[in-house]
């Protein structure tokens, strides 16, 4: 039902167990700290051979490696995984970072030259157990051998993965906070070796790739390279995309091509958003095993001259949650004053929604107060969440997106995404079919799986090399387009009045304090009644059904663009 604008899931249950029995009530699929060492377990014994490559190893063949980052307070194995080809390898391996790494019998993974870091974390809030699923399906994509995609990610990027950020929480069955009642996603500005000891951890590795991954001048672009054995050629370039026709639009674009017809914006956004970082520096026991004994202290030192953001070793930071009442499958990012900046932020998001039909574009939200909002219980800031204080750290202009995220409030037609910043319903896309009555739960985890994958796909759009792109199927058909078209929607939000007009001379739906849609369409939730009583999503029963208003945490999907 909806109460009051707010959705409401009523059931029934018989306790049929023995008195005295303990019956628990998920609040979505879950997924255990059990489940996921069980996970990694399998990927280590079917990537076993991976301890014995070497620089002269096949070149496109997966690199993987499993480490213990730290232990958390209770003692649970924090991993972190490290995901490549074995394009750029070294035979020199990356240094153990002081507090971090404790376990001296595995190896630290190999280096690579002209690679950038695609860091993914999840589960820092443990009860949103959507975002393990969207996890694996990311992680599952990347690993696949013979998908072209894959592999060019894997040539592009070595990637940087934290399954569960806390282990206890997810363990004690906490929904926010770890064993001590502390909420993770707060503590990334200063966070603590021994308070908190899996964000400290994650932040350290960002700011040593920050710095030492780093694609120098002269670096091998690996997305371009055929070796001599391979039989495979993997092209740069999208297939059978169209030249853009109107050269004022891609004359706009140019403005707006991130921070690389402006050498001196980053200076300036530095100067006004982002605090000095400490530079992560290694532990001076050894470069490859850490001696026995007594950590030393973190060393911090100012660099010379700060990295410029498109010069960063870190290429994506993206932190996977889980939403507890909006609906949908969506970002939260941040917000730029200039409008170059903007674009950037902006357009990785859009091209997972074309990549998903289950994640809303419109349903993202970039703006400065959720930047810094406090929450409603407790009074803490979101400065301190990782998407923020990552970004205040590292200066990066356009990678710091937080989500997707989502539950599944109300069992209704969309194998809802149980699993993703959002809720019920995907707004602004045409729902599939409603599920059989067998395998709800399942299919949730699935939907979850294809928007991790949708993620990763999207990192290829954002560099022009997908062997198979969708975007050549929209409306924006090129990579160009889809550029152009942002910039004006940016600067349509930042118009005054109710937003840019559209064709015909209508106004777009008025705007919240996102930047953002807030409602256009009673479709969608028209389509979740009449799938919810068995009927078909076409037709006049969604003209039927009754209206009701929007909400800050019901809003409705929008029409396309």
């Amino acid at each position: 039902q909806v109460v009051e604008a707010q959705f409401v899931l009523s059931f029934v249950h018989r306790f049929l167990e023995h008195r005295g029995a303990t019956t628990y009530f998920a609040f979505c699929y879950p997924f255990s700290y059990t489940e996921c060492q069980d996970m990694l377990a399998r990927l280590d014994g079917r990537f076993q051979d991976c301890r014995h490559m070497s620089p002269s190893s096949p070149l496109d063949s997966v690199y993987y490696h499993r480490e213990l980052l730290c232990h958390s307070l209770d003692k649970l194995r924090v991993d972190l995984l490290t995901i490549t080809s074995c394009h750029g390898m070294q035979e020199k391996r990356e240094p153990r970072l002081d507090k971090l790494f404790p376990d001296t019998s595995t190896p630290r993974p190999h280096c690579f030259t002209g690679k950038r870091v695609f860091f993914l974390s999840s589960r820092v809030h443990p009860g949103e157990t959507p975002s393990s699923f969207v996890f694996n399906g990311f992680l599952d994509f990347i690993l696949r051998e013979e998908d072209p995609r894959a592999q060019m990610l894997r040539r592009m990027f070595v990637f940087k993965l934290i399954p569960m950020l806390n282990p206890d929480g997810v363990a004690r069955g906490h929904y926010r906070t770890d064993s001590r009642g502390v909420n993770l996603n707060r503590q990334y500005l200063q966070p603590d070796a021994e308070l908190h000891p899996a964000v400290y951890g994650a932040k350290a590795v960002l700011l040593y790739h920050h710095v030492h991954s780093r694609v120098l001048p002269g670096s091998p672009d690996w997305r371009t390279f055929v070796s001599p054995l391979s039989t495979i050629s993997l092209s740069l370039k999208s297939p059978n995309c169209p030249v853009p026709a109107a050269e004022a639009t891609l004359s706009e674009l140019d403005k707006s091509n991130n921070l690389r017809n402006c050498p001196g914006a980053w200076r300036a956004q530095l100067s006004d958003s982002t605090e000095p970082a400490p530079w992560i520096l290694a532990s001076s026991h050894s470069t490859e095993h850490c001696e026995e004994g007594p950590w030393a202290p973190l060393e911090a030192a100012e660099p010379p001259e700060p990295i410029a953001p498109r010069d960063s070793g870190l290429a994506y930071y993206v932190d996977l949650h889980g939403h507890a009442s909006k609906r949908g499958c969506f970002m939260y990012g941040n917000s730029f004053s200039d409008e170059n900046d903007q674009v950037e932020n902006m357009l990785f998001p859009k091209l997972i929604s074309l990549n998903s039909p289950h994640f809303d574009f419109t349903g993202c939200n970039f703006s400065e107060k959720n930047m810094y909002a406090r929450d409603k219980r407790d009074g803490q800031s979101k400065e301190g969440s990782g998407r923020v204080a990552v970004y205040k750290a590292l200066g990066i202009i356009h990678r710091h997106l937080e989500g997707p995220g989502g539950q599944a409030v109300a069992g209704e037609a969309l194998q809802p995404c149980a699993a993703i910043h959002g809720g019920a319903q995907p707004r602004g896309h045409r729902a599939p079919k409603p599920p059989r009555a067998q395998g709800w739960g399942c299919n949730r985890a699935q939907v979850c799986a294809r928007v991790g994958r949708a993620v990763a796909v999207a990192a290829l759009d954002m560099a022009d090399c997908n062997p198979w792109p969708r975007i050549v199927l929209s409306e924006h058909a090129c990579l160009g387009n889809l550029r152009a078209w942002m910039l004006k929607h940016v600067r349509g939000l930042r118009g005054a009045g109710g937003g840019p007009r559209r064709r015909g001379g209508a106004r777009t739906p008025p705007r919240s304090s996102t930047g953002l849609p807030t409602s256009a369409s009673d479709n969608a939730l028209a389509r979740a009644r009449s799938f919810s009583n068995g009927t078909s999503g076409s037709g006049g029963s969604q003209q039927d059904s009754p209206r009701i208003r929007a909400s800050p945490s019901f809003t409705f999907g929008s029409p396309r663009p």
